[in-house]
């Protein structure tokens, strides 16, 4: 009786260091003869230096070296646009979705739908799949900004699957739609329910650790995790006829040292993208100084500069989207630095009682010391305190709140530049429900901060206290 051994990952996020563990396990296990190695997306997280040094190639190029023979393409790696993907797609690894494509609905070069791979005679189909929000405006308008459209699955994967009818023995779905979503519009447990010839599911995006695999239907579903913790193992037996008999799942935790080979094409590929991010680009009269839980310049920076940039009454952002001080000496790495979230400045509009609430909220301590790490983007230490732009003043004691030297309605709404993480109501609950069409820019706030702090009056104004007692 033939065997085989499905490798797989997930949601790695760009913890590299780790991953080189995973690397050592692959070598120490794997046969390369008749196993296969797959990564479930999310492997490439822009909060990493050198992922943003090298547009994303050196996270691809660790996969290959490592002997992985294909991937889905995650949330992470759209992110920093389409033309970030396509260079990413272009390495000669194969990465996959089945419904990704363009604004036009064209196909993206270098991206592909699936790959057929035949090893010790068995011809597995691995199909690659992305989340899926949904058609409506309010859940195209992120993706719209990042220049990709996003498709429901579940036609393609059918398609598939009937085109390459012969060409295969096994069917693999390589999915990061998560193994569950709040109404279970794209999962993989949906999938597996909705979509018939689906042998085995490998899934990313909702960071589960599966002890074993659970079959849903006549398909197979196993997830490992997330940051290269664990390593997913698979173990897959054939009949006579090369026909699937039993599949055992586990996870292998990720104790092992470092892979020395792997190590080498890491510290190449940080060197690449470091050189890139530290060219110089001008110099502040001064530090902006952080504080995680108290107003400061830093923060009240990016404020100002949302505000200035994209207008509306006011701009609202949480001091736990920074985690250091804005050095004096500006640089693409030194932002990243300060500011290693991945997030968008967002426009909505909000009520201003939910304002009112959210702002009285932050002056609690339990509220601002949060730390979550689900909170899809947040990579600070704590959530933080509220920061507003210039023109609106808050009084604790007695509480107020003025936009222009106006007193805020709570009934009536206001238009608020943020950022992608408040306006999913992350950590603020009650900012979690806007009015009207969401509108995301494309580019990161580190991106926005880049071009304008070199205005004086900027660095001036955010000195300046908006919050007092």
């Amino acid at each position: 009786m033939k065997q085989a051994v499905l490798w797989h990952t997930n949601d790695v996020h760009s913890s590299f260091d780790q991953f080189l563990g995973i690397s050592s396990l692959l070598k120490r296990y794997r046969n390369p003869d008749s196993d296969l190695c797959l990564d479930a997306g999310d492997f490439c997280d822009y909060s990493s230096a050198m992922i943003n040094g090298t547009d994303g190639t050196g996270g691809i190029h660790l996969l290959k070296s490592a002997g992985y023979d294909a991937m889905a393409v995650g949330n992470n790696e759209f992110f920093a646009h389409i033309s970030a993907l396509r260079k990413m797609a272009c390495q000669g690894f194969p990465m996959l979705s089945c419904n990704l494509t363009d604004l036009n609905g064209f196909s993206i070069e270098g991206l592909e739908s699936f790959v057929l791979i035949k090893r010790n005679g068995i011809r597995y189909l691995v199909i690659g799949v992305s989340p899926y929000w949904g058609d409506a405006d309010e859940d195209t308008a992120f993706t719209d900004m990042a220049g990709i459209r996003l498709i429901s699955p579940y036609e393609a994967i059918r398609d598939i699957l009937n085109q390459q009818k012969g060409r295969y023995d096994v069917s693999i779905l390589l999915s990061h739609a998560g193994w569950h979503t709040d109404d279970e519009r794209n999962s993989d447990r949906r999938i597996a329910m909705t979509v018939e010839g689906l042998d085995i599911i490998l899934g990313g995006h909702s960071h589960v650790l599966m002890d074993s695999a659970e079959r849903v239907g006549r398909t197979w579903i196993h997830q490992s995790g997330s940051h290269a913790e664990y390593l997913g193992k698979v173990t897959l037996r054939f009949d006579q006829n090369n026909r699937l008999a039993d599949v055992q799942a586990e996870n292998i935790s990720n104790s092992a040292s470092p892979d020395s080979d792997l190590m080498k094409v890491l510290n190449m590929e940080t060197k690449r993208g470091t050189e890139r991010l530290k060219r110089p680009l001008y110099q502040l009269d001064h530090t902006l100084h952080f504080d995680a839980e108290q107003e400061c310049a830093a923060v009240n920076a990016v404020a100002d500069a949302l505000h200035l940039e994209y207008g509306g009454n006011l701009s609202l952002i949480n001091n736990g989207i920074l985690s250091g001080d804005i050095d004096r000496k500006v640089s693409q790495m030194s932002l990243l630095e300060a500011e290693p979230s991945p997030l968008n400045p967002t426009v909505l509009q909000w009520y201003g009682r939910q304002i009112i609430d959210a702002i009285q909220a932050s002056f609690q301590i339990d509220v601002i010391r949060k730390c979550d790490h689900r909170w899809n983007g947040f990579r600070g230490n704590i959530l933080g305190p509220l920061a507003v732009s210039w023109n609106t003043t808050v009084h604790r004691s007695p509480f107020s709140i003025t936009i222009d030297g106006n007193p805020v309605d709570p009934n009536a709404l206001y238009t608020v530049v943020t950022d992608d993480f408040l306006q999913r109501g992350s950590g603020y609950e009650m900012l979690g429900v806007s009015k009207g069409i969401v509108k995301f820019h494309d580019e990161y706030i580190r991106d926005l901060l880049k071009r304008t702090l070199n205005n004086p009056d900027l660095i001036i104004r955010a000195e300046q206290k908006r919050i007092l007692e």
